[in-house]
């Protein structure tokens, strides 16, 4: 006669009066996670409108979903990877607050000042003021809807239309 293991494991328990052995101990090749992995809450997603001046300009759903002028760009993960709608365009934020990009290095700290890092100009920076307007762009952006949890997070999602130009491969005529 053919008996379930889980049965007799959990009739054993019952009658025995003791509790299952703990989880074996963590093996010395099972080490935890590189330190460079993005941790699962690097961005703080919310629903967030940036704002051209006073006009829709991009959206971001709590769940990640974001929208260019009602375009769908790609979903954004709170561990800081941006994928584009066909699955095929990758931006990822460093767990530092760093995304290479192709003439040097663009820093979100939490605060959600933006630097952006070149070896042959002097760093840019863009950060927003008390009510959430953009300074340090030439056009007048202020974002709806940012906590100071979410600051980084709409820097990031302000930037990443043109993070997706800069990643794109040019187009052949």
């Amino acid at each position: 006669m053919k008996r379930a293991p889980g049965l007799l494991l959990t009739a054993l328990v019952f009658t025995s009066g003791c509790a299952p052995a703990p989880p074996p101990a963590r093996a010395a090749n099972d080490a935890p996670p590189a330190p460079s992995a993005p941790p699962d809450d690097l961005l703080v997603l919310a629903d967030l409108r940036v704002l051209r001046q006073d006009e829709p300009y991009l959206v971001l759903y709590r769940n990640g979903l974001l929208v260019q002028r009602g375009e769908v760009l790609g979903t954004l993960h709170s561990d800081g990877t941006f994928v584009d709608l066909g699955g095929t365009l990758v931006i990822t934020m460093n767990a530092d607050g760093t995304v290479p990009i192709s003439v040097g290095t663009l820093v979100l700290d939490e605060a959600g000042v933006a630097t952006m890092r070149s070896p042959d100009r002097p760093p840019q920076r863009m950060h927003f003021d008390a009510v959430g307007h953009i300074v340090g762009t030439e056009r007048d952006f202020h974002v709806e809807g940012m906590t100071l949890a979410t600051r980084r997070t709409a820097m990031f999602v302000f930037l990443l239309p043109d993070l997706l130009l800069d990643a794109r491969p040019p187009r052949i005529q």
